[in-house]
């Protein structure tokens, strides 16, 4: 049997994904496995992982994207998010079992086997969702009962990290990483509070790693102004998304917020601490990293809203920077240790 699995969006998204590609390989050892996702997020999915990727780009044609799929003779797709054009794609290749949530009503002429789910109740965990669509599941009761995440790794990616450590001079658990951008995908504490909080982790003696992405590089060398002896992590130094990975493995807390880097730290087994929202399908109880050693802040208020913040129509905006740079301190030492 020859199965597809679909997650095409943004980082966090595929790496919450790869529980269940470890569950199809578990419960289907000899069939082959393909994994559509978008290509610059390969790097850390491929390295001896028991899977096909194939690449997804978001500006081919429905038609391009079905002759894809029609080519690899798939048996069964599970969408794991109910992309149109994708989920359309899938069905005009002729796959037979066609897996997905039914949560429109387009879905439920799209998927002959979808499963009705209403994630935006925020019951289960991204993850748990993801695999409930192949097996039914309880949610989990805390974090420690969670599916894992994983993400590849190889040769290359573990010498370009060491090489990066060597130049700056950083030992393996000797420094910590904050991300603080989100690329959109999450609301920010204001960046003068994140500022300060390297300041004062590194006035308690520890060594700060900034990272970011690309386009975020004015975000980095605003730290260099602003918390001065912090080092940077950026497109400049080469890394690429896997090389990142294996910086993080060797980081003693990863503080970002809830975004693709927190959940790749997650992946490596690097304790977090978590900045999230208090909008509710954003909740961490859908979103939080999964892993067991973490420590989550959310603004203590009562949000009035599900799914968009009212911005200064609300009467606890901006409640982002309840966000107290000293109690975060202490509960970033606290899941380092």
């Amino acid at each position: 049997m020859r199965i597809l699995v679909t997650r095409t969006d943004r980082l966090g998204d595929v790496i919450l994904a790869t529980p269940v590609l470890r569950k199809l390989r578990e419960l289907n050892p000899n069939d082959e496995i393909f994994f559509l996702a978008q290509r610059h997020w390969h790097p850390i999915l491929q390295y001896g992982a028991p899977i096909e990727l194939l690449p997804h780009d978001p500006n081919v044609g429905e038609k391009s994207l079905s002759d894809l799929i029609r080519k690899q003779g798939i048996d069964v797709a599970y969408v794991l998010k109910d992309e149109e054009m994708v989920s359309r794609a899938i069905k005009s290749a002729g796959v037979p079992v066609r897996v997905g949530p039914y949560s429109t009503l387009r879905s439920f002429f799209i998927f002959n086997e979808g499963k009705w789910q209403r994630r935006s109740k925020c019951l289960m965990h991204e993850a748990e969702y993801n695999l409930d669509l192949i097996a039914p599941r309880q949610p989990a009761v805390d974090a420690s009962d969670l599916p894992r995440a994983w993400v590849a790794t190889s040769d290359s990616a573990k010498i370009r990290a060491q090489q990066y450590l060597s130049k700056k001079k950083l030992g393996s658990r000797g420094f910590i990483v904050i991300h603080p951008g989100s690329s959109g995908s999450a609301r920010y504490v204001e960046i003068a509070k994140i500022h300060y909080l390297a300041q004062r982790l590194m006035q308690r003696g520890h060594r700060v790693v900034v990272s970011g992405g690309p386009g975020e590089t004015a975000i980095l060398e605003a730290f260099r102004e602003k918390a001065q002896g912090v080092l940077l992590l950026g497109p400049a130094d080469g890394l690429e998304l896997d090389g990142m990975a294996e910086v993080y493995r060797h980081a003693k807390v990863v503080i970002a917020h809830g975004t693709g880097p927190l959940h790749l730290a997650a992946a490596v087994d690097t304790p977090t601490f978590a900045i999230f929202p208090p909008l509710f399908v954003l909740s961490e109880k859908r979103w939080g990293p999964l892993i067991s050693r973490r420590s989550v802040w959310v603004p203590g208020v009562e949000c009035p809203e599900t799914y968009k913040c009212r911005g200064e129509r609300c009467a606890h905006f901006d409640c982002m920077n309840l966000f107290d740079v000293e109690s975060a301190v202490q509960e970033v030492e606290r899941v380092s240790v």
